[in-house]
């Protein structure tokens, strides 16, 4: 009998029911890769509102430089700021008479704005500053179902899109016919229009020019309007008749300019 229990007991302590260092090396690598996929998990979510966080202080920057440079320099003026609605999803439309247009524009605009520009600008060595800016790319030839649906989307955030209907810089320095594009999306998204009307930016630099010319800028501002109640047969009449509309409301905004001067 004691020699049964002798070598029971040897067996025990030769094999042990648990090996200890083999399951302690599994717990920590399990541990290991659970702490790594924590890691992973908040690196991406973090990771874009980073990107985004330094992508606005990157635009303020910019913001500021423009509203220091157009002030002194250009002494830019603006009229009707209190009709910009401070909220919810807005297109405002402009005239574009010169390159300066835009960075007036966002410069004394109290929100931020998504530009839509023709591609032949954006396709070229400034394309990272448009894609921090949030520009979209619209084609001059082909469809431009990809540039509407990214509008769409700035709207859909409550954001505001901004839109030159003439679609290329006048080298007149006169305002021409819009492009459908606008009242597209006015009827599309149900936003708010608000038109706005550029002047001293064709003196300071017309098309074609390198050098900006020392030139008074003034933007005013109408009042926002809403297009609604268009049926499925109407909508494309009701595109073409939108965009007159607009169009007609961005000149009127140029007589009042005339009698301020």
């Amino acid at each position: 009998m004691k020699r049964r229990e002798e070598t029971r007991l040897n067996i025990c302590l030769k094999k042990p029911l648990i090996n200890w260092d083999v399951d302690f090396h599994k717990f920590m690598k399990k541990e290991t890769r659970k702490t790594h996929h924590t890691k992973a998990a908040f690196f991406y979510t973090i990771h874009p509102r980073l990107l985004g966080f330094l992508n606005n202080c990157f635009f303020f920057v910019l913001k500021a430089i423009g509203v220091v440079l157009l002030k002194v320099f250009f002494h830019i003026q603006v009229q009707n700021a209190g009709y910009i609605p401070r909220k919810g999803p807005l297109i405002v439309a402009a005239n574009h008479f010169s390159y300066m247009d835009p960075v007036a524009l966002q410069s004394m605009f109290p929100r931020r704005i998504a530009f839509m520009m023709t591609e032949l600008y954006y396709e070229g060595r400034g394309k990272w500053l448009f894609q921090l800016l949030h520009c979209i790319c619209v084609k001059e030839k082909g469809s431009n179902r990809a540039a509407l649906k990214q509008g769409m989307e700035v709207l859909n955030k409550n954001d505001v899109l901004g839109i030159f209907p003439e679609g290329g810089v006048s080298r007149e320095g006169r305002l021409q016919e819009g492009n459908p594009g606008i009242g597209f999306l006015a009827i599309k998204s149900g936003a708010p229009v608000i038109p706005a009307f550029i002047s001293g930016t064709f003196k300071a630099l017309p098309k074609g020019a390198k050098i900006p010319r020392i030139s008074r800028i003034t933007i005013i501002f109408g009042k926002p309007m809403t297009f609604e109640n268009f049926n499925e047969h109407e909508k494309k009449k009701g595109i073409e008749e939108i965009t007159k509309v607009i169009m007609e409301h961005i000149e009127k905004l140029s007589f009042c300019d005339k009698q301020v001067e």
